[in-house]
């Protein structure tokens, strides 16, 4: 069995609307669920994102928010409030251009997310906060970031030198170190407004430096962490259902280790977007992996295959049944 069995949701603003889909995640299986709230959510849904996470609650699915691409610096489609109300703090590549992604070492996006967070936790009978993808501009790409004022000030701080414009093992340190502590800040922000509300951090499921976290173990090792997840997601890699597979059990393992040894419980995800037609039985295989594996949360993104969305599914509706086959084989 999978004990929690989830599915992210975004998109709908009234609660009274969200309900039938809430009532239709349960029924596919589903015992809890991630809102994608972005920063305009935030702002402008404010009364209904709290309602909806009520609503959510009544149904008995367990819920955490996702701060859905605030700053750019957490992944996600949506455009941030932060970025378009300041050009300041934006991340810097080693060529010297700029890029729309705030610095993570920011002082007023940090204080940005602090007063976001207890407002969240504090205003919201939430379960959980959901870090999501955490990771340094451009890294698809050795332009890699940051090289801006705020970062070159630290670097020279901690090592008596300019930063240089290579990556080298120096430079790796240093960006790994900063985003560890700024995924610690975070997850202090949450559990000083609420010991009770758990953190989940979802790594990339990627060692390359130009990421900016290589290795996993020093976010396992975070306190406040309570829950370690990672999406091996692999149809946008051209994998084949072989190596897909393989990829997925593989990345699993690295995640849940580390997860066991640090005393954190583990969350993986499923792919349920651009999932070409006809492989949509690949996500009930890999639901099988994380039940054999003895997964503590198995969630997929996004609800209903993406359907009418840039990300939907070759047969969103396929996907959709095969992910509440799934969950309701593994449930309790």
């Amino acid at each position: 069995m999978i004990p929690e069995r989830g599915v992210s949701y975004y998109g709908v603003a009234y609660p009274d609307r969200a309900a039938g889909d809430y009532a239709e995640m349960v029924e596919h299986g589903c015992n809890a669920v991630l809102l994608a709230v972005s920063e305009f959510d935030w702002w402008f849904w404010r009364k209904n994102i709290i309602r909806l996470i009520d609503v959510a609650k009544n149904h008995g699915l367990k819920t955490y928010v996702d701060l859905w691409g605030w700053g750019k610096t957490l992944a996600g489609e949506p455009p941030s409030l932060f970025l378009m109300r300041s050009l300041e703090g934006r991340q810097r590549a080693a060529s010297g251009k700029t890029y729309h992604a705030t610095c993570l070492n920011h002082g007023a996006f940090r204080e940005h997310l602090r007063r976001s967070v207890e407002e969240l936790v504090t205003e919201t009978c939430l379960d959980g906060i959901f870090w999501d993808e955490p990771h340094y501009a451009n890294w698809h790409d050795t332009d890699w970031a940051c090289t801006c004022s705020i970062c070159g000030a630290l670097y020279r701080e901690r090592y008596g030198e300019d930063m240089p414009l290579e990556l080298t093992p120096r430079v790796i340190e240093f960006r790994e170190d900063r985003a560890v502590g700024f995924l610690r800040e975070l997850s202090v922000y949450v559990k000083d407004a609420d010991p009770a509300v758990d953190v989940v951090c979802c790594l990339l499921p990627t060692k390359s430096p130009l990421i900016g976290i290589t290795d996993w173990e020093k976010v396992a090792s975070i306190p406040e962490l309570d829950t370690l997840a990672t999406d091996p997601y692999y149809f946008h890699t051209g994998m084949s259902r072989e190596e897909g597979l393989a990829f997925f059990r593989e990345t699993s393992v690295d995640c849940m280790s580390l997860a066991q040894k640090h005393g954190k419980l583990s969350q993986l995800w499923l792919m349920a977007f651009r999932v070409p037609e006809g492989r949509e039985g690949e996500l009930s295989e890999a639901a099988d992996i994380a039940a054999e594996l003895s997964a503590d949360s198995l969630f997929a993104w996004p609800y209903r295959g993406g359907e009418g969305s840039v990300l939907a599914s070759g047969d969103p509706q396929r996907v959709w049944d095969t992910i509440g086959a799934a969950y309701r084989r593994h449930a309790a």
